[in-house]
């Protein structure tokens, strides 16, 4: 073998080491920042505990392989208990030449635990996708403000839980800030977004589950306390 090649691969092993060496100190670092805001915060900090992947229904859970939940945030958040973790399962493909190509879809979740278990209602920023998903049948309650209707794809098991809990000043307060995934479903209430965890977003994030479960009605709570437990 000639010099050319030998250099050539000893190159790229090079590469490859300093991409891995960057990379686990960038995630070393991170790990230290989100720990470090957790205390600043009174939350507790958990590298890795993959229980979490099956403690909520519903996308972006139960999907693919591979699931892990790492950087787990835990504590008190305006008189409730909150969780907030980096969430990640892979899909996988194959190309024409049948090669195996994985996937990697990555969630920052957070959710905040609820007094009571709560029938399923969920918000979703309005896309082509959902209008298409409109237009084949999927269910949809259209609520009284158009403007909501523009920003949000609303899914509720109970229509008029929906009409109760997003109430127009709920509505009004929810048009003011940036449009979130985000689902009611029994003692939880649950947002995620695409990416890893942010300081900034999460707590933006826990501030917006806080609010439309402020805004819940007290005949609400009524009409479902059973004594739900926290997440």
């Amino acid at each position: 073998m000639s010099a050319g090649p030998i250099v050539v691969l000893a190159i790229g092993i090079a590469v490859v080491v300093l991409v891995a060496v960057v990379s686990y100190r960038m995630d070393k670092k991170r790990r230290e920042a989100l720990q470090a805001f957790g205390l600043s915060n009174g939350w507790a900090y958990s590298a890795r505990d993959d229980s979490w992947c099956d403690r909520f229904t519903g996308a972006p859970f139960g999907e693919g392989d591979s699931r892990t939940a790492r950087n787990i945030l835990r504590g008190p958040y305006e008189g409730t208990d909150m969780v907030a973790f980096d969430y990640c399962y892979e899909t996988h493909s194959t190309d024409s030449k049948g090669r195996r190509n994985t996937t990697k879809h990555r969630f920052a979740v957070c959710a905040l635990g609820l007094k009571a278990a709560l029938p399923g209602l969920e918000l979703s920023p309005e896309s082509l996708i959902t209008r298409l998903g409109n237009a084949i049948g999927f269910d949809d309650v259209e609520l009284e403000s158009e403007d909501f209707n523009r920003r949000y794809r609303v899914h509720a098991q109970d229509p008029k839980f929906a009409y109760d809990v997003l109430n127009p000043r709920t509505m009004q307060a929810l048009l003011a800030r940036p449009a979130l995934h985000m689902r009611l479903l029994g003692a939880d209430a649950v947002s995620w977004s695409s990416g890893r965890l942010d300081p900034v977003e999460l707590l933006a994030h826990l501030s917006t589950l806080q609010l439309v479960v402020a805004g819940i009605p007290s005949f609400v709570w009524s009409d479902h306390l059973s004594g739900g437990a926290p997440a």
